[in-house]
């Protein structure tokens, strides 16, 4: 978060890239894909088309094959994937491919709306189980994000990301922290497509 925050996308890069082979190489391929998702973003920042594409077209095909029994963090896999089909669809836009950003645009709407629609599901289980038991009283649920500090970048999961997110400037400062001319891209292409 530190380099891509201050502007430094090829440092970025680079330590997303090394989390990346580092999460691979002990077993954990969620984290893994979300890194190498995450270094993709970071070129796509710079406005690499072709590395850009290179690094994000196969982690976002592997994401899909990710299997874990944390659902939480399989969430975070198809937010992740998600914010890194829509940074890909805008750069595809700004650089007249039109079809293939409009088909990733789709296709992430898609997966977001399903990961919306499971999380509120899950949500809604778990409430209705909450009211039938008072098991867990007390205690205290807490998350990675409430700890101030964590591996990962900042990921929203079901119920905090959604396509029509990604219109919204507060949402891209904010919690997906894009620079400006990945910003404007994405504005473009939610724009005319």
């Amino acid at each position: 978060i530190a380099r891509r925050s201050a502007g430094d996308f090829k440092g970025a890069y680079d330590a997303h890239k090394v989390a990346s082979d580092s999460f691979e190489n002990i077993g954990d391929h969620a984290r893994a894909v979300i890194s190498l998702m995450d270094a993709g973003i970071d070129l796509a920042a710079i406005g690499d088309v072709s590395s850009a594409s290179k690094v994000l077209e196969p982690a976002i095909k592997s994401s899909v094959g990710v299997e874990s029994r944390d659902v939480d963090l399989l969430e975070r896999v198809v937010a992740k994937e998600g914010e890194a089909r829509i940074s890909l669809a805008s750069l595809y836009w700004a650089n007249n491919q039109k079809q293939k950003a409009e088909t990733l645009l789709g296709d992430a709407c898609v997966r977001l709306d399903q990961l919306e629609s499971d999380s509120a599901n899950r949500k809604s289980a778990k409430k209705q189980s909450n009211n039938k038991s008072n098991e867990g009283a007390g205690r205290i649920q807490m998350k990675i994000e409430d700890l101030g500090y964590g591996i990962d970048d900042v990921i929203p999961q079901g119920g905090e990301i959604s396509c029509s997110r990604f219109k919204n400037e507060k949402f891209l400062d904010d919690v997906v922290r894009w620079p400006k001319q990945l910003k404007d891209q994405a504005k473009l292409l939610q724009k005319f497509s």
